[in-house]
């Protein structure tokens, strides 16, 4: 889900990507396919996952990139303490450029939820992407 926000939101206007956008799970099952919630809430908002697969982060992945966005407290500690090395680019998505902010700094995974829960984390990732500039304007700044 948060790959396809990332993806819709750092796009020019003709659809081109500006960055590099992936997603990579601490706890993937590699190459499934995203839930049907997922899909259809992200659907009835423009943005196609139709051919993403799930896959395992790994030091490969974290060497090719240039930060890293976490959903949870606990996938940041087990990133930073697998990979401390990549430390000081790992953060919630919440707390990424939000200073002081950690009580309520995680957006919780839906999976096995109600699809309330899904269209909530959809929103909150929406919101924190658009909040912290990560549009294709600022990439092109940057």
């Amino acid at each position: 889900m948060a790959e396809g926000i990332l993806r819709k939101l750092a796009s020019d206007s003709k659809g081109r990507q500006v960055v590099h956008v992936a997603s990579a799970g601490v706890d993937a099952l590699q190459e499934s396919e995203p839930d049907r919630y997922t899909n259809e809430i992200c659907r009835n908002q423009g943005i196609d996952i139709g051919s993403h697969k799930a896959r395992q982060l790994t030091k490969n992945v974290l060497e090719e990139a240039d930060l890293v966005l976490c959903m949870e407290q606990m996938h940041k500690q087990r990133i930073t303490g697998a990979f401390p090395g990549f430390a000081e680019n790992v953060f919630l998505l919440k707390e990424y450029l939000h200073p002081g902010l950690l009580d309520e700094a995680e957006i919780k995974d839906p999976i096995g939820k109600p699809k309330e829960k899904f269209e909530k984390c959809f929103t909150e990732i929406q919101e924190e992407v658009r909040r912290i500039g990560l549009l294709s304007d600022w990439f092109a700044a940057n």
